[in-house]
Parts: C-alpha cells; sequence; structure tokens
C-alpha cells in the first residue's frame, strides 16, 4: 500500500513537471518572438519607404546608414552561419546571426545586406528563474511528502514489530501456566485459573489478527452467520465477569455472510467502546432492519467520525487511551466485508451504526 501511494505521488510530481515545462517553454519562446514582431513591423515600414520613393543601391545604402544600419562587405559569411530566417516578404527577408538582426534587400536590380546595429535579441531570464523556483518548490513538497510516509511507514513497522515481539513472548508463559495448573488440586481453583489462561491466550489470538488487519495481511473466510450468534460471540470476546450493562433489542436470527471470528472482534471494539466512555457503563445494542445500533450515553465525539479510522490516532501518553486502533480496527473490518460504519450523536447518546448491504 505504501508502495503504491509513493508510486501515485510519485506519478503526480512528474505530471506536474512536464506540466510546468510545457508551459515554461511557449512563455520563453513567446519572447523571441514579440522581439522578432517589433523589428518586422520596423523593416517593413523601412520597405515601404523605400519602395514608395523608388531609391537606388546608393540611396538605400545612405538611406539605412542614417538609421543605424551597416552594410555587410562579406554577405557569404553572413549566409554560412544564418541561424534562423524570420521571415521573407516580397522585398525583402530578415534572418538573425548571434543574436544580431539582419535586413536583406531584395530589389528587382540588387541585393543588399545590412547589419542592423539598433536591435539585438536580449532574452530576459525571469521565466527560467520562476521555472527553477517552482520545480525547486515541487522537488521540496516531493521530498516532504515522501519523508512523511517513511516515517509513517516506520513508526507503523515498529508498532507491528512490537505487537508480534508480545504476543511470541506471552505464548510460551501462557501455555507453561495451563500446564501448571492442571496440577492444583482444588478444581474450583483449578478451573478457575485454567479459564484465566485460556482467556489470556484468546486475546494474543486477537492481537494476531489485528496485526495482520494493520499489515494488511489477512484473508477473510466469509461464510453465513446469524446476526444474535454474530452479536453474542462479540459479547463473549469480551470476558466480562457480568452482562448486565449489555442490552440486546430486536436482535435477529438473520445471517448475513461474514468472517466470524473477525466481524465479531469489530463488534467487540463497539460495544468495549461504548463501555468505556459512556456515562453509565451501559450500551444498548439494537437491530432496525439492515442496521446494527450501538447505544451509550456518552459526550459527542471530539473529532469528526474519519479522523478516528486513522491508526494510533490517541494519544498513547494520556490515560485510558489505547493506542488509537479500536475504531480503526473495526472499520477496516466493516469496508472489508463491503458494509459501512456510520456514527451520530443524538439526545445524549453516542450511536455508532454497522450497516449490512442486504440480510
Amino acid at each position: 500500500m505504501t508502495l503504491s501511494l509513493k508510486a501515485k505521488i510519485t506519478i503526480v510530481f512528474i505530471f506536474l513537471f512536464i506540466l510546468l515545462v510545457l508551459v515554461a517553454l511557449p512563455f520563453h519562446r513567446m519572447q523571441e518572438s514579440k522581439a522578432n514582431e517589433n523589428v518586422i513591423n520596423d523593416y517593413e515600414r523601412l520597405m515601404h519607404h523605400i519602395k514608395r520613393e523608388r531609391l537606388d543601391r546608393e540611396s538605400v545604402a545612405k538611406y539605412l546608414k542614417n538609421l543605424n544600419f551597416t552594410q555587410v562587405e562579406n554577405p557569404k559569411h553572413i549566409f554560412d552561419n544564418l541561424d534562423k530566417l524570420i521571415i521573407r516578404r516580397g522585398g525583402f527577408e530578415t534572418f538573425m546571426v548571434e543574436d544580431r538582426y539582419y535586413l536583406h534587400i531584395l530589389a528587382p536590380h540588387f541585393r543588399i545586406l545590412f547589419k542592423d546595429e539598433s536591435n539585438k535579441f536580449e532574452r530576459s531570464f525571469i521565466d527560467v528563474y520562476i521555472f527553477l523556483f517552482v520545480g525547486l518548490l515541487f522537488i521540496f513538497i516531493y521530498y516532504l511528502i515522501i519523508k512523511n510516509i517513511n516515517d509513517t511507514q516506520h513508526q507503523l513497522k515498529s508498532r507491528q514489530l512490537f505487537l508480534r515481539t508480545v504476543m511470541h513472548e506471552l505464548k510460551t508463559p501462557i501455555a507453561k501456566g495451563r500446564i501448571v495448573s492442571e496440577l492444583i488440586d482444588d478444581e474450583k481453583q483449578k478451573n478457575r485459573i485454567i479459564t484465566i489462561f485460556e482467556k489470556l491466550n484468546f486475546l494474543i489470538d486477537d492481537f494476531a489478527k489485528v496485526e495482520q488487519i494493520v499489515s494488511n495481511n489477512y484473508e477473510l473466510n466469509m461464510y453465513p452467520c446469524g446476526i444474535d450468534t454474530i452479536v453474542q460471540k462479540s459479547i463473549e470476546m469480551l470476558m466480562l465477569d457480568k452482562e448486565d450493562d449489555i442490552s440486546l433489542e430486536n436482535i435477529s436470527t438473520n445471517k448475513i455472510k461474514v468472517d466470524l471470528d473477525l466481524f465479531s472482534l469489530a463488534l467487540k471494539n463497539l460495544i468495549d467502546n461504548g463501555l468505556k466512555y459512556s456515562t453509565d457503563t451501559k450500551i444498548v445494542i439494537r437491530q432496525e432492519s439492515n442496521r446494527l445500533l450501538f447505544i451509550s450515553n456518552a459526550k459527542v465525539l471530539n473529532k469528526p467520525l474519519e479522523e478516528y479510522f486513522k491508526p494510533f490516532h490517541n494519544d498513547t501518553k494520556l490515560k485510558n487511551h489505547g493506542m488509537g486502533l479500536g475504531l480503526y480496527i473495526t472499520h477496516s473490518i466493516v469496508q472489508m466485508h463491503g458494509m459501512k460504519l456510520d456514527y451520530e450523536h443524538k439526545g445524549n447518546q453516542n450511536i455508532f451504526k454497522v450497516v449490512f448491504n442486504s440480510l
């Protein structure tokens, strides 16, 4: 995903750079075209005067000399080094050699070449400076974006490595504790401790699923499941001592196609958040047609819902806050199932809605 994002950003910036070049080139050429146009207009006026007065060769040379033109004694050398023919029109042609303009008069009985000492094409480099500035700005912005992506990727990898390490290290003591608990003589205590270790192992498996989702490395195992079964499994995953704070309303046995373990994990996070942040530590789970509503008395969210869909959005230094993965995981799982997660605050209640495609 990160590589794909980098590739897309790179393509966008390459496109913008090409666009910048395509815009800069016409502007660069426009300077020369404008200068040439002014020179051509001047020369046309000169030729109009020459034709009207029917000046001979000597008179033309004298007339143009007074206007700061120099007659070229060796035209062949100039023609051999001609850079660009600007225009050829009845009676004259104009071209440029080394940024100097030349007027070649083509009269019926003579031809004569003059160098224009007054006009010299002097290119302004302001367009080049603007191009370089904007180009460097693009490169700087591109660098900042890619750096930010790399930093985010590094942060994600660090946290994923932390989760994997914790899961790996906890598996061994849990397994050993489970074995040792079998040696306890008191059957009641033994069952209680075994249950604790089984719940811990269950949590580790949940962490493994979370890590796979965060790293986009999970394959769905979809099959039809009853909504009541999904909700009940979600509640069981919370491992509560008592479930009196959870009220179920109108939960049907209608089946939807889901990955039971993964989808139950998503609903468990919504229930857990509802219990944790409600003012009375209670939550109502209600089904309305093709929607599951998770309703709790609580303050409105501090930020737009989309902000909570980002991984690690919480400040982990604050007390009573997790790593900011709950809604990110829920949203990711719901999206993986082609469903939708909505939210509204109404009547001092937070209402999270999971919208199914169909029943």
